[in-house]
């Protein structure tokens, strides 16, 4: 019994995560490609110790390195890692002033730079650490005994894309009474936040920093808790930097009884959703709801200065524009322009933000179904301005590019090879006209031809060069600008999670996100999930987290099982219409079990 239901939950919480299409096999193939390009990252060192990602390189720049240097430079490596094949050889302009070094390695690398300034020779001794690049999950554990949940926790945790010892950041989360509806409770919550989470990396040694929504719930009270919770690579629980930033409490929706689903009636929980990180890491937008309706906030990563920037849509019969008394009415509408849901919002740049919004077919969208993009400064008073507004296509992703374009995951009409019409999924770059803010195609990155044919849960690149997707067939990248077609990383396998997409990290020279595992027999997801992670020009995939059971007897004949359940933060598929966690399916979701688990909870108490 308790296999079946966790297995009903691993299926909706997919669904939570992006109420889109299921991944297909059909569609256009991106090139396999060979030329072994790569976003890359290179930094510069002008340091006589330094600190790099592994996937990263290095621009020493000698004049700042060894100031009593000018001329006649000549580099050289000294000291490396056990089995490291870089040498002197190894180095990219060994006798200039700014040689690219490319470690291989973990750990400590010795490099010495010697010339001449003014006929007096000199050297100086660089100090280069290569560390791991800092990949966060959230992670579920709990006992079984005799179908009996014995006890639960939830964690934040996070590893290396090579291996680093992972460890949990924060508090654990374990329910008083630790059993079976709270341990699914748990589940629920740790799929949402890393769905609809963010992490921001930090510059190699210097902590890099996790947000996230949580849920909790007092069965006996009926309270419903969602928090927005942040730590760092480095926090522990109790430390000043893993901390809630916001909570929003409100009863529990109440379904009615569970063999009677006509008599239902559910009402959407006020909760906390989809947060973001700014560039520099130090503000987090997100959304939260109160009676019904979403509202934009900003808050700093330490706690401070919470700003509510904007409302959504009413739900007036023209819709269209912003009212600040309302907000955005966040269950499905219907005709008369009802507002029909809202994507997570993304960083324009350091200082705005932007997020769409979903509209009802009415005059003003000559009936068809509409969405805006609308964009907001973070401060105190803003005034949020419609920035685009899109008919004929329906996106499930987006982001800003460095030109101030767009790029979305969008459903739209093409004509297909037979001469019909086909709704692929493509990765289109939009502009707006700037008279009338209609959108305009800038170009088709994909190219998709059939409705199976996808491009789904993108993520830009940190340099915003490039974007990684999951295609119908694997993982892939293509450069914004449509230079190369796409092309799939080597290596990287299937069984990706909708709506967990993909991750750039380690400066933008790997990918990391989560797959998910279920057993054949019965549909429990046996450890529900992997961490994975990838160089992004391909290469060996490794596993950075997986989940697993395991058994003990437990001394009378019988078993005891650990379960451990494991859910990366991907940047994927962020809303649909008609939708409000990851827009709406997600709390809509939650909602009703959390619903079923009181009514339960209820009628059980009154035998």
């Amino acid at each position: 019994m308790l296999a079946a239901t966790l297995g009903a939950l691993a299926v909706s919480a997919q669904l939570v995560a992006c109420g889109g299409d299921e991944a297909s096999q059909g569609g256009q193939t991106p090139d396999a490609g060979t030329d072994g390009s790569s976003p890359g990252s290179v930094l510069t060192v002008s340091d006589a110790r330094a600190k790099l990602y592994l996937g990263q390189s290095a621009k020493i720049d000698g004049p700042s390195v060894a100031p009593g240097i000018s001329s006649a430079y000549a580099w050289k490596v000294i000291a490396a890692p056990f089995e490291s094949t870089i040498t002197t050889e190894s180095l990219e302009g060994a006798s200039t002033a700014t040689p690219l070094f490319k470690p291989d390695l973990l750990g400590a690398y010795t490099l010495q730079v010697t010339g001449q300034k003014d006929g007096v020779s000199s050297s100086v001794v660089v100090l280069i650490e290569v560390i791991d690049a800092p990949v966060f999950w959230r992670e579920v554990r709990f006992v079984e005994q005799g179908g009996e949940v014995l006890g639960s926790g939830l964690s934040t945790r996070v590893g290396g894309v090579h291996g680093s010892r992972e460890r949990t950041v924060g508090c654990i989360e374990a329910p008083p009474d630790g059993g079976g509806a709270q341990a699914m409770m748990l589940l629920y919550s740790a799929r949402i936040g890393a769905a609809v989470g963010d992490t921001w990396e930090a510059p190699p040694g210097q902590p890099s920093r996790v947000v996230f929504p949580s849920m909790t719930m007092d069965l006996a009270s009926g309270r419903m808790k969602s928090s927005l919770t942040v730590a760092t690579s480095e926090s522990t629980c109790g430390s000043p930097e893993a901390k809630v930033l916001e909570t929003v409490e409100a009863n529990a929706p109440v379904g009615g009884d569970d063999d009677d689903d006509d008599d239902d009636v559910l009402a959407l929980p006020d909760a906390i959703q989809n947060a973001r990180f700014s560039p520099d890491g130090n503000r987090v937008a997100y959304l939260y709801d109160v009676g019904g309706r979403s509202r934009l906030a900003t808050v700093g990563f330490d706690g401070s200065g919470k700003r509510d920037l904007a409302p959504f849509h009413s739900a007036g019969p023209d819709a269209g524009g912003l009212d600040p008394d309302a907000g955005t009415v966040l269950v499905p509408g219907g005709p008369g322009g009802t507002p029909l849901g809202q994507i997570v919002p993304r960083w324009k740049d350091g200082a705005h933000v932007g997020w769409m919004t979903f509209i009802g077919p009415n005059a003003n969208t000559e009936g068809r179904d509409t969405w805006e993009l609308h964009v907001v400064e973070d401060k105190a008073g803003a005034t949020a301005e419609l920035s685009m507004t899109c008919s004929l296509s329906i996106p499930s992703s987006f982001d800003f590019l460095a030109d101030g374009t767009i790029v979305a995951a969008v459903r739209h009409p093409v004509t297909a090879p037979d001469g019909g019409v086909a709704a692929p999924m493509d990765l289109l770059v939009y502009r707006a006209n700037p008279t009338t803010k209609r959108c305009e195609v800038v170009r088709n990155l994909t190219n998709n031809t059939s409705d199976e044919s996808v491009a789904r849960d993108l993520a830009l690149s940190p340099d915003k060069t490039r974007i990684a997707f999951f295609s119908g067939t694997g993982l892939a990248t293509v450069p914004v600008d449509g230079s190369q077609p796409p092309r799939f990383v080597p290596g990287a396998s299937l069984g990706v999670e909708h709506g967990l997409g993909p991750r750039w990290v380690a400066g933008g020279t790997a990918l990391t996100w989560g797959q998910q595992k279920e057993d054949q027999g019965g549909g429990f997801p046996v450890g529900s999930g992997h961490v994975v992670a990838i160089p992004a020009e391909g290469g060996a995939q490794r596993t950075v987290a997986e989940g697993s059971p395991g058994g003990r007897p437990d001394g009378d004949g019988g078993m005891i099982t650990e379960y451990r359940l494991t859910y990366g933060f991907g940047q994927g598929c962020s809303a649909v219409p008609g939708a409000a966690l990851t827009g709406g399916v997600g709390v809509a979701g939650a909602a009703g079990f959390v619903a079923a688990l009181v009514a339960r909870r209820r009628r059980h108490s009154s035998k």
